[in-house]
């Protein structure tokens, strides 16, 4: 991945609707050729990476939010043939795929991609998702065993010269071997989203980035202390990305107002009901009534993400603060009807005191000819 301190990349585009629960008709519909004309534009604009939702099912409702969706290994193979230098990560459910299949699987992508392929591992998942392929949801904590076994055995895979047998309480194999070797050394890049306590210690452990969720600016500080001080305590450089909605206007008014449209008057009220009631948030005692509906309408806006709304230099601002936080990168959606703002001029202020400007030459947010900020 890029060198830049502060990494974008764009989130969710293999999934109907991305990541707002709305019933407005622009919102987001996955074509494969959606996704490839989105892929290239935030290639040729600089940006990092692309991170696809892991999804099997959607959320009902009118829109069925999220049943549409590409399968992310092939999805990101694909865009990594049709691109130069953004990354492109696939989000595999540890449980689905065996790992001696995901190695291969993974490695092939890494070819295709000259070593940009990443990974997004996830332990654990929707109970009635497994049900489609007849497998039981593991209580919390073993799903966390099981993606220790099915990663290391990955990472053998990658690196051992000679056949391997492993015996572990979740896979017993004979006779292990595969080439060719991944390009990206020593492996390709691991993110993990564990929330838990017990996710974040596996986080912290084998992944490369964390994908932590915001709630407060007060909480991410504190959360992102934890993190550092764990990662520290194993002597491991860990990244933190986070994922935001972000609504953009010429105006703060404008802004907000788009946000009340597709989040609150069209908000698809059932798919949200599915996601608020099915994360265990609607019966949480120890959530007030102010908490629970303002995680409601973040469900509807974006996926629970952090809401960044505002003008172009309100944005900016925003999105510095993140990196003065301690966030390594996020994953957010587009600049809406950015074709009929090509040629716009953006601000954004430096973290050195000093103005830079951005030219709008695709319908993403940042100037491919220009110097992108490193904040």
């Amino acid at each position: 991945m890029a060198s830049n301190r502060f990494k974008i990349g764009i989130f969710a585009s293999n999934c109907s609707g991305g990541i707002a629960c709305t019933t407005v008709p622009e919102r987001w519909e996955p074509t494969w050729e959606n996704n490839l004309e989105i892929a290239q534009m935030a290639d040729d604009a600089n940006l990092e990476f692309m991170l696809p939702l892991g999804r099997w099912a959607g959320y009902g409702g009118e829109t069925d939010h999220n049943g549409t969706s590409f399968e992310t290994l092939t999805w990101a193979s694909g865009l990594l043939a049709a691109t130069q230098n953004i990354m492109a990560f696939s989000t595999l459910h540890v449980a689905l795929v065996h790992p001696v299949f995901a190695a291969k699987q993974m490695v092939t992508a890494d070819h295709i991609g000259k070593g940009r392929f990443g990974l997004n591992i996830v332990c654990g998942w929707n109970a009635d998702e497994f049900n489609m392929f007849g497998i039981g949801l593991e209580k919390h904590d073993r799903r966390y065993d099981l993606g220790q076994e099915w990663l290391e055995i990955v990472q053998r895979i990658w690196s051992e010269d000679k056949p391997f047998d492993f015996k572990g309480e979740f896979f017993q194999l004979e006779n292990v071997r595969a080439q060719p070797r991944p390009i990206s050394t020593p492996r390709p890049i691991v993110m993990n989203a564990g929330q838990s306590g017990t996710g974040l210690e596996f986080a912290v452990r084998n992944a490369d980035y964390l994908f932590r969720a915001i709630q407060t600016a007060d909480g991410a500080a504190k959360d992102l202390a934890r993190v550092k001080s764990e990662t520290s305590a194993l002597g491991r450089d860990v990244g933190v990305f986070t994922n935001c909605y972000v609504v953009c206007r010429p105006t703060d008014k404008e802004a907000h107002d788009y946000h009340q449209y597709y989040a609150v008057e069209h908000a698809d009220e059932v798919a949200v009901e599915t996601i608020f009631s099915g994360r265990g948030i609607k019966d949480d005692p120890g959530l007030s009534d102010e908490i629970k509906a303002n995680i409601r309408l973040r469900i509807a806006a974006g996926n629970s993400a952090y809401g960044i709304i505002g003008n172009p230099d309100d944005v900016a601002a925003q999105l510095k603060s993140l990196s003065e936080w301690g966030f390594s990168g996020i994953a957010m959606g587009l600049v809406l009807h950015g074709p009929d703002r090509m040629g716009e001029v953006l601000t954004f202020p430096g973290t050195d005191g000093k103005t830079y400007e951005a030219r709008i030459v695709d319908p993403v947010f940042y100037d491919p000819k220009g110097e992108k900020q490193n904040v």
